[in-house]
């Protein structure tokens, strides 16, 4: 491997020092990314730069999809599924149909979670004495990501 190829395999590679809710995140906000590139592709007539980014925005969601702890996810991950499923429908639709409904919608779908597991997040990161109380006096959901 020349050292040209080195360091471009070696700046694609994982980041094993970001924790994995960090490196979800990031997930999505490249999906995000990809998403207004493949609409830009459709406004602009560019089929093969629609395609593309669509297809980046798939393969995210295969990894994602991949990923889901069943076990110890429950019905959180039995309803991620169900939900990156659901994208990736509406991607193929959009690629199909040359359409940037279905793109916006995903879009929106992924900003809900990246802003939902951005939330819990920063509240796992709290020092437990900063974390505010809960007024009904019920547990909180930790999500392990």
């Amino acid at each position: 491997m020349t050292p040209m190829n080195y360091n471009a395999y070696a700046a694609s590679a994982p980041r094993e020092d970001l924790p994995k809710d960090r490196i979800l995140i990031m997930l999505y906000e490249g999906s995000i990314k990809f998403i207004h590139l493949a609409i830009r592709g459709i406004d602009e007539k560019r089929p093969e730069f629609k395609g593309k980014y669509i297809s980046k925005v798939l393969a995210i969601l295969t990894e994602l999809t991949a990923a889901l702890d069943r076990d110890r996810g429950g019905e959180i991950a039995t309803n991620l599924d169900a939900l990156y499923m659901y994208m990736m429908k509406r991607l193929t639709e959009a690629n199909i149909k040359n359409s940037t409904e279905p793109l916006v919608e995903v879009e929106e779908i992924l900003t809900q979670l990246k802003e939902g597991f951005s939330e819990a997040s920063r509240i796992r990161r709290q020092p437990a004495t900063r974390r505010p109380e809960n007024p009904r006096g019920h547990q909180s959901v930790c999500l392990a990501v």
